[in-house]
C-alpha cells in the first residue's frame, strides 16, 4: 500500500548541519532520510532505502515515528524499538549467577540460565543477552556432558572377539 512521504517540518539546513555534526551512524542515517526527503530528491520510501542502502520497512518504520513523535524521538536509536526486556542484572543476581556457574552441576543451556534468572531473581534477560554474559564477560561454560552414543552405555551381551584371536 503506498503511504505519501511526509512533510518534513525542520530546515533542511538545519538537519543536513546536525547530520554533519553526529557521530553516531544509525542517526546520521536517519537524519540523511529527512534531508533527502526535505530537499526532495526522493519520491516514495522504496527510493529512499535504495538510497540509503536499508530495508523498505525500516525506512517506513522510521518515517512513522517521525509522524507520530518527532525528530528526537525519531533520533532515540534502541535495538529493536522500546526495550522489552532488562539489558543488565543487579548486582546480588550477577554475583548469585557467578556462584551458580562455578558449581559442579551448573547450567545445561543458557535458556536454563534465562529460566533460573526469572525464577530465582525476577529478572528477564533476552538469551542473547545471557550467552553474551556466560560467554563473554564471565568466560563461563555450561556444565553440559558429552553426548554418548545408546549403545555405549548398554551392557555388553558376549565379549568382543577378533578374527585373529582363534576360537
Amino acid at each position: 500500500m503506498y503511504c505519501p512521504l511526509p512533510k518534513i517540518h525542520e530546515e533542511v539546513e538545519t538537519l543536513r548541519t546536525r547530520m554533519r555534526h553526529t557521530r553516531d551512524a544509525e542517526q546520521k542515517q536517519r537524519l540523511h532520510l529527512l534531508v533527502l526527503i526535505g530537499e526532495g530528491r526522493v519520491k516514495s520510501r522504496c527510493e529512499a532505502a535504495e538510497h540509503l542502502a536499508v530495508h523498505r520497512n525500516s525506512v517506513g518504520r522510521w518515517l512513522t515515528c517521525y509522524e507520530r513523535e518527532g525528530l528526537e524521538a525519531l533520533l532515540r536509536v534502541s535495538a529493536g524499538g522500546a526495550p522489552a526486556e532488562q539489558r543488565t542484572l543487579s548486582a546480588a543476581a550477577f554475583a548469585a549467577l557467578q556462584a551458580r556457574l562455578r558449581e559442579p552441576e551448573g547450567f545445561g543451556s543458557y535458556g536454563e540460565v534465562r529460566h533460573w534468572l526469572a525464577e530465582e531473581w525476577g529478572e528477564a534477560i533476552a538469551y542473547q543477552a545471557v550467552h553474551r554474559l556466560v560467554h563473554r564477560r564471565l568466560n563461563a561454560k555450561l556444565k553440559r556432558p558429552r553426548p554418548l552414543h545408546p549403545k555405549k552405555t548398554l551392557p555388553h551381551k558376549r565379549p568382543f572377539r577378533s578374527a585373529w584371536s582363534g576360537r
